[in-house]
């Protein structure tokens, strides 16, 4: 029991003594970590969309723009027609003038991820809004959702 509760003590301190040393890699915290922030919240930094309101959206409104999270190569086997790519860890990098002013005149942001999993796509639109933009909307279902509701891709994905 002794040595239980000795590796759980030394399992939760190497946690926090690894997240910490994480956290002080440039351009790799957490948007909240030790600096103040909330975690997203659905609403206020951002909205759902499932994709076929998307598409709607994408294709009914001007200056619609779609800002996928994911990895070059998978982007670059597919995405949503017309999508960017962006990358949240090199978002410093991503986010120049320019690019933000686009953003501001855009008729809305949809933020695109893998799947399901819309952590760091929540987390993109939190810094966006933060930003000055509206809350932008996270796809429901990702690109996996997009593709598999038969909307148009760009890319090799079909």
């Amino acid at each position: 029991m002794r040595g239980l509760v000795r590796d759980t003590i030394l399992l939760v301190i190497a946690t926090l003594v690894l997240g910490t040393a994480a956290n002080l890699v440039p351009g790799r915290q957490l948007a909240w970590w030790g600096k103040g922030f909330e975690p997203p919240r659905a609403g206020v930094d951002f909205n759902f969309l499932d994709p076929g309101s998307a598409d709607a959206m994408r294709t009914s409104l001007p200056g619609v723009v779609v800002l996928d999270t994911r990895s070059a190569t998978e982007f670059g086997a597919g995405h949503v027609a017309g999508a960017e790519e962006i990358s949240y860890t090199e978002l410093q990098a991503e986010l120049t003038p320019e690019r933000l002013g686009r953003l501001r005149s855009a008729g809305a942001i949809i933020i695109c991820g893998a799947s399901d999993e819309t952590d760091v796509e929540q987390l993109l639109a939190q810094e966006l809004h933060r930003r000055g933009l509206p809350p932008p909307y996270v796809l429901i279902g990702g690109f996996l959702g997009w593709q598999g509701s038969g909307l148009p891709v760009d890319g090799g994905a079909r």
